[in-house]
C-alpha cells in the first residue's frame, strides 16, 4: 500500500461505500513491496485510516528488497525497515498482523 495517497484512497473509499450500504466487511489486507531505505513514513497513518472505518487491517504481504551485492550495512538497514513497518502495525489497535 505504501502509506497514504492515491492507492490508499482507492481502498478506503470502497470500504466506506460498502459499509454505508451495510455490506458486511470485517477487514482488509494490504501488500507492501518496498525498497530498502525508502519505507514510507505514513504507514501507521494509513493503517489508522482503515481502523477508523471500523475494519481490521493486516499487512498480508511485506517484502523489502535491496540492491545487490548484499552487504552487512544493507542487511542492517533492511532489518530496521522491517522493524519500522511492524512497529507501525503494532501501534494501531486495528492492525491484526504482518505476513512476511
Amino acid at each position: 500500500m505504501y502509506g497514504t495517497g492515491a492507492k490508499s484512497t482507492a481502498m478506503t473509499d470502497p470500504v466506506k461505500s460498502l459499509k454505508s450500504s451495510r455490506v458486511p466487511i470485517d477487514g482488509i489486507g494490504v501488500q507492501d513491496h518496498l525498497i530498502i531505505d525508502e519505507v514510507p513514513t505514513t504507514t501507521q497513518t494509513n493503517l489508522e485510516q482503515f481502523a477508523a472505518l471500523g475494519v481490521e487491517a493486516a499487512i498480508t504481504e511485506l517484502d523489502i528488497r535491496m540492491t545487490l551485492p548484499e552487504t552487512a550495512a544493507l542487511r542492517e538497514q533492511q532489518q530496521r525497515d522491517y522493524q519500522t513497518v511492524i512497529a507501525a502495525c503494532k501501534a494501531v489497535t486495528g492492525c491484526v498482523g504482518v505476513t512476511i
